[in-house]
């Protein structure tokens, strides 16, 4: 298999967490949807990645959602980039989500409505390999995660990098519908994990980054 080519330039601009990034690598023993394998993209960030009170802190929003469903890929950023078969198109996969707010931790999301979110990553546009980032996951349906989101100019909700999305550890969401479950009985549920713990005492504790900051077009009022 050749290998994929992906370049600084794309992701100084649309990786937000993201200073720098070398080309992926591609491992071939790990692949998703049958043989098709994942390139891993290394970078550098501005913030700890592993620090949870500096991702919630960069975070304009922090809340335990469940997936709903995968609703399709977006291809961002294309550039052309000469490559030993001539010259390409690169682009940048963006997956897209509709999620439902469980609790918010940082933030007032609105818990009524499906919302939709993009994650930075996934199978690209001629769907021969999966982009992520290094020590990345993408969400899968059916199951909870911890998200941190910045909200983008238009509204929209991006998750991007390692840790934006956390899964949390609990079957109890998967065995029931969301619509009778009450807000007493997710808080009590939540209150057991040790990710929305630990993503609690993160947000209590933040450290916040200066940059410019925008509102989500899923506000709650």
């Amino acid at each position: 298999m050749k290998k994929a080519f992906m370049f600084l330039s794309i992701f100084t601009t649309v990786a937000i967490l993201a200073s720098g990034c070398s080309n992926p690598k591609i491992d071939k023993n790990i692949t998703k949807s049958g043989e098709i394998p994942t390139s891993y993209l290394q970078a550098s960030f501005v913030i700890d990645i592993n620090n949870p009170k500096e991702v919630v802190g960069y975070a304009d929003y922090a809340f335990v959602g469940l997936v709903e469903e995968m609703t399709g890929t977006d291809y961002k950023f294309p550039v052309t980039k000469e490559t030993e078969d001539g010259p390409k198109v690169l682009t940048s996969p963006y997956t897209n989500y509709s999620v439902k707010v469980l609790s918010n931790i940082k933030g007032n999301l609105k818990k009524d409505v499906s919302i939709p979110i993009q994650k930075f990553g996934g199978l690209n546009d001629d769907k021969s390999t999966y982009f992520l980032f290094e020590d990345d996951s993408l969400p899968q349906k059916g199951k909870v995660y911890v998200f941190t989101a910045t909200a983008e100019q238009d509204g929209s909700l991006l998750v991007s990098g390692p840790n934006s999305n956390i899964e949390v550890k609990t079957d109890f969401f998967s065995k029931k519908s969301i619509q009778p479950i009450s807000e007493e009985s997710i808080a009590n549920e939540l209150a057991k994990t040790e990710e929305y713990k630990a993503y609690q005492d993160a947000y209590k504790n933040e450290i916040v980054k200066d940059r410019e900051r925008f509102t989500s077009n899923y506000e709650a009022p």
